[in-house]
């Protein structure tokens, strides 16, 4: 009797354990990676702009890059936020066009971006109207 009270109590704990894990990794801020000299957050590859702080309402310059091909980098970018608590989604950049490579990424963008409120943030990137990329960030106060 006593071994099922201690299986069942283990099948619990661990069904407990793994749901607080999911919820933990959706939060967790994009990973940061280097390319040439500069520290960056995103997609290793992919896409990903210069780290730089995000401070609630400050607007701040920062410098995307995108790897892939000629095709796959043609048309409009877009990045849209959404809030991982509120749920509030804000467009945070639209341009028509990337422009050229740059410290080894196949195109790039300088962009001036903010959030406005602190927390956890989802930039959901698209390119010519396809998803591209989401990146995790944090808003500081």
């Amino acid at each position: 009797m006593k071994k099922i009270v201690w299986i069942i109590l283990f099948i619990i704990c661990a069904g407990c354990q793994q749901a607080g894990n999911e919820e933990s990794s959706v939060t967790t801020k994009t990973e940061e990676f280097e390319a040439g000299s500069y520290t960056m957050r995103g997609i290793p590859g992919k896409i990903a702009f210069i780290d730089a702080p995000w401070i609630e309402g400050e607007v701040q310059k920062y410098m995307w890059h995108f790897w892939g091909s000629e095709d796959e980098l043609d048309g409009p970018f877009k990045v849209s936020g959404t809030h991982m608590e509120t749920g509030e989604t804000v467009t945070v950049l639209e341009t028509a066009q990337v422009a050229g490579p740059v410290n080894g990424a196949d195109a790039s963008l300088p962009s001036n971006m903010s959030l406005p409120e602190s927390g956890d943030w989802r930039l959901e990137t698209s390119l010519d109207g396809e998803a591209f990329g989401t990146i995790l960030v944090n808003v500081k106060e």
